[in-house]
């Protein structure tokens, strides 16, 4: 194997020391010029982006040996790997890195496939945008390589900026995001290219630039996740990656936003559930209360070091089950969603149930339940919840689930009728039971948290929950819902091996590890996963036979009561005494619906043309985040970004860019027929109640 490091002998040590010589020599000679370009890639950054310029004012790299190449560019040693950043060439090897990447483009992926048996309308035109596209794609040539226009990139690495400039001079970027770790790099980079003309390019109307400098690898995507909120989620799964150089950050960096990936084509929402959400929200207010916050000193220190046991349904729960009767005195029990059924069946009842999906169906799995087997069960959700679910327990409460247009509706009217309590948006808490159940921890500072059957994935497509579920009958699936024939991903096992999951399923994971992160900050926060399922970064591996739990016998119904009494309050008196017409402003919502519908003419001929109208579009429907039509905004997002995506992800899949123009135009019209039939959909919300089907009560053996 060839040895790439110049000291790995002394005659290639001394030629690279008589190269380093020269290189600083030349460095020196042209101190002046180096030191007006760095002058003036500095003026430009207090202009245009002052927070760099004070970041790197005054800064002190650490490395030091940077020299000049014959060329005249920058070069510099790296110690951590023994030879130098670049070859003798910097600008002719960063060309043929740009040549490369141009011929085997590497992008983010989403596929949406069409949906069967839903009759929500925003399925409907979805496939009906998808039939189109099937369509309009005859014929046409696919692309393989970068266009010369692309909606969004990313950088991992800006090195001295060489690939950065020659990327730029030779393709197109509407939106461009730029990682570097190394700060000692970035430095350099303002003596070694023109960041002006950088600059000046994004500061165009609809394209932007945006740095991720000095920051942890872990720390990029949450960043990067925001910005792209205000960018629009639809380009997102149609971004080209670009590494820049190799370095252990970078590729750490790089392989966290893969694992992470899901969070950006996940939660989008769409019209209909929205809908739905606005119309059981308002039906739940009244026999509900709400969480809001008052602060941490509202509760008594020794409640927060209770220990409390997420229950998921997983496979890995059957293997904790006599643990659960050993120590029930002396923990907290929060049962998720369907594992309400497996623990009655087991003669273990909880202390707090919590649910989050909106359907009907939800409700459906307490029919199989004694009714007094539910007393005594504090019964939490979110305000989106069917409202059934609140007359199963005698007493609950519900928190407010973020980007739903029933949260803004409910906050908004709220605030400006005077009411400032600080309801409580439960953040993190999609997409399934766990990560709400975690989100309720989270509010109410508990400190000693253990995952039990929360597997996030399985072993076995045959053992996919706990034996003792409604999944099974006579240990067979009982065709409630079955997982042979589902894409699955392969994750790392909490105690090794191989963890099979579904897309919601590894979503949850990731969902999970986000709010942990968050948690681990608090001093005394601990959190154990005994489940024999994925691996949950950030919470230590536990076997069940080393669990020990030495706490004293409590009193759960004291616990829940001053829980109750701390976190939740009656349902703002605003809301309730106004009709769904007053809340909802349709005559606003049909004006925004109309803007949505128009500027797509015979002037829009290129991809930076569409690229643009979408954005266009996404700004109109963006800005509403900040007034009082919130709620429109929550209810048009999220349709809209998967409307736009299947036009972007067509408008990048083939070569002909006008003949692919002019066929997108044809993906448009479904959007904007559903735009038509929205107002009239708004007008009957309180309707909007999910009725049901049978298939639970069917199926599913409770």
């Amino acid at each position: 194997m060839q040895n790439n490091d110049p000291f790995s002998n002394l005659e290639h040590a001394e030629a690279f020391l008589e190269s380093f010589k020269a290189g600083a020599g030349r460095l020196k000679e042209n101190d002046q010029e180096l030191t007006e370009r760095y002058v003036k890639n500095m003026t430009v950054f207090s202009q245009v982006m002052p927070h760099i310029y004070e970041e790197l004012q005054g800064y002190v790299p650490k490395k030091r040996f940077i020299y000049m190449e014959e060329s005249g560019d920058l070069n510099i040693f790296r110690e951590d790997i023994g030879f130098p950043l670049f070859s003798t060439n910097p600008r002719t090897q960063a060309q043929e890195k740009i040549n490369h990447a141009f011929a085997h483009p590497t992008k983010t992926l989403l596929n949406l496939e069409r949906s069967l048996n839903n009759d929500s309308r925003h399925v409907f035109y979805s496939n009906k945008i998808l039939d189109e596209v099937k369509v309009q794609s005859e014929g046409l040539k696919e692309q393989k390589e970068w266009p010369q226009f692309v909606g969004a990139a990313i950088v991992f690495g800006i090195e001295f900026g060489y690939q950065l400039e020659l990327l730029l001079q030779q393709r197109e970027i509407k939106h461009l995001y730029l990682y570097e770790s190394d700060l000692d790099f970035f430095h350099y980079s303002l003596f070694a290219i023109d960041w002006e003309k950088i600059l000046d390019t994004f500061n165009k109307d609809g394209r932007t630039v945006h740095f991720f400098l000095g920051i942890q690898p872990d720390e990029f995507t949450d960043t990067y996740l925001l910005q792209l909120q205000e960018n629009g989620y639809f380009l997102a799964p149609e971004t080209y990656l670009f590494m820049g150089y190799s370095s252990p950050e970078n590729n750490k960096v790089f392989d966290y936003f893969k694992k992470h990936y899901a969070r950006q084509v996940m939660g989008w929402g769409f019209f209909d559930d929205a809908l739905i959400g606005i119309a059981q929200g308002l039906r739940s207010l009244p026999k509900t209360k709400v969480a809001h916050f008052q602060g941490r000193d509202v509760l008594p220190k020794w409640v927060t070091n209770v220990p409390v046991f997420i229950l998921g349904n997983g496979p890995s729960l059957d293997q904790g089950i006599e643990l659960i009767k050993e120590i029930r005195d002396q923990v907290l029990l929060i049962s998720c969603g369907s594992t309400i059924n497996t623990l009655s069946k087991l003669g273990i009842t909880p202390d707090i149930h919590v649910d989050i999906e909106r359907m009907k169906q939800t409700v459906d799995k307490f029919l199989f339940l004694d009714k007094e087997y539910l007393k005594g069960i504090w019964g939490l959700s979110v305000d989106v919840m069917h409202p059934e679910y609140f007359d199963y327990f005698d007493r609950s409460g519900m928190g407010m689930k973020p980007g739903e247009a029933i949260t803004s509706l409910i906050l908004s009217h709220a605030r400006a009728n005077g009411d400032d309590k600080n309801y409580v948006q439960l953040n993190f808490c999609n997409p399934v039971v766990a990560n709400l159940a975690l989100s309720y921890v989270h509010l109410f500072g508990f400190n000693n948290v253990y995952f039990m059957g929360v597997d996030n994935g399985f072993k076995d497509k045959n053992t996919h929950h706990s034996v003792h579920s409604g999944y099974y009958k006579d240990g067979k699936e009982t065709g409630f819902q079955t997982f042979q024939e589902a894409k699955l991903v392969e994750r790392e096992g909490n105690f090794g091996g191989t963890i099979y999951a579904t897309g919601i399923m590894d979503t949850s994971r990731v969902q999970l590890e986000s709010l942990i992160r968050n948690l681990n900050k608090r001093k005394n926060f601990e959190s154990f996963n005994l489940s024999d399922g994925a691996k949950i970064e950030g919470v230590t591996p536990l076997s069940i036979d080393d669990v020990l739990i030495t706490d004293p016998v409590i009193d759960q119904k004291r616990v829940i009561d001053l829980l109750e009494e701390a976190f939740f309050t009656e349902s703002p008196e605003a809301v309730l005494h106004q009709t769904p017409d007053q809340l909802l402003s349709v005559d606003d919502f049909l004006k925004i619906s109309k803007v949505l519908q128009s500027g797509w003419d015979d002037s829009i001929k290129t991809r930076e043309d569409v690229c643009n109208l979408l954005w266009s579009y996404h700004r109109e429907i963006y800005f509403l985040r900040g007034s009082v039509y919130r709620h429109i905004h929550d209810l048009l997002i999220g349709s809209f970004t998967y409307s736009a995506f299947l036009i972007v992800q067509f408008l990048f899949k083939f070569e002909d860019e006008a003949e692919t123009v002019a066929r997108a135009r044809h993906l448009f019209t479904p959007w904007c027929e559903f735009l038509d039939e929205m107002p009239s959909m708004l007008q009957q919300a309180s309707e909007y109640v999910d009725k049901g089907n049978d298939h639970l009560i069917t199926f599913y053996n409770g």
